[in-house]
Order: structure tokens, then C-alpha cells, then sequence
């Protein structure tokens, strides 16, 4: 069964892999937004107004895996924007989470690689994302799994 194709629930480990299917996020998805963002440490942040804003703004794509019932168990939202000292534009992937029960069942893999098509459609120059270091060498292994790079790079932030 392909990951486009919808069906029961993730069987146990060991069994076939469960399906889920990839699509864009529409605004009906608010809820189960937020209790991704909530798993990923950013409790209450996608309230309905931002998630309608996020996702009518033409320089932002939400992707989500969604289960058997079309629920979000899993997603990736990007942005991109021109840049001149790269001559073209540059993708960032902003957030990357899967629920706890749908995690190493390739549902990051496939977001990823969606992700990563709308990059090449958009024929971004870079593509870059930020994680916390304090997320572990899992998360750094899946990005690094993925084709990514740790770059000499420091963030600094005005709040």
C-alpha cells in the first residue's frame, strides 16, 4: 500500500508500515495544528486566526500527514522568500513534528520530502532549518538523514 492511500491505524510495531497520506493543511486542521505545535514545546500558538493568516500567506506552505480519518499526525511548514547575496530564494523549514505514536513510521521522511519538492518547485538556492540542540542526535541524525548539514551559524534574536 503506497503513503498516498488511506487506511486503518498504525498496526503494531513489526507489522506492515501504516498508511497515512500527505496533503496540504487547510484551516479546519487548527486543532490538531496546535497539538502537534504543543508536542513540539510551543503550547498554545496556533490559535484559528494565526492558522487561517499562516495559511493564506503566499510565502508559507503547512504540510500534514494525516491518518486514516484525515486527521494531522504529523507536519512541516515552511517559508521562503528572494534573497539577494543568494540570487534566488531561500526556503526555511520552520517546524517539523510528528505525534508521538506516528514517530519512526516515515511520516517525517515523507513531510521531508515534500518539503523538499516545494523547495525545488520554488527553485530555492538553500534550504535551511534551525533545531534546538537540545533536541538530541536523534533529531540531528534525521535531519543529517536527509541531506542536511550543520553549518558554523549563530542565531541571535531580538524579543
Amino acid at each position: 500500500m503506497s503513503a498516498t492511500q488511506q487506511s486503518p491505524p498504525p498496526p503494531p510495531q513489526g507489522q506492515d508500515k501504516p498508511a497515512f497520506r500527505v496533503r496540504p493543511a487547510r484551516r479546519g486542521d487548527g486543532e490538531a495544528l496546535a497539538a502537534l505545535l504543543a508536542e513540539l514545546g510551543y503550547p498554545g500558538s496556533a490559535d484559528t486566526s494565526t492558522v487561517h493568516w499562516v495559511l493564506s500567506h503566499p510565502e508559507m506552505a503547512v504540510i500534514v500527514a494525516a491518518d486514516a480519518q484525515d486527521k494531522p499526525v504529523g507536519m512541516i511548514t515552511l517559508s521562503h522568500r528572494p534573497q539577494l547575496r543568494l540570487k534566488g530564494r531561500i526556503v526555511t523549514i520552520d517546524e517539523l513534528v510528528v505525534a508521538a505514536a506516528w514517530r519512526r513510521k516515515g511520516v517525517g521522511k515523507a513531510l521531508m520530502k515534500h518539503a523538499l519538492e516545494r523547495a525545488r518547485v520554488l527553485t530555492a538556492k538553500r534550504v535551511e532549518l534551525h533545531t534546538h540542540k537540545s533536541r538530541g542526535e536523534v533529531v540531528r541524525a534525521f535531519y543529517e538523514s536527509c541531506g542536511f548539514q550543520e553549518v558554523d551559524s549563530l542565531v541571535m534574536r531580538l524579543t
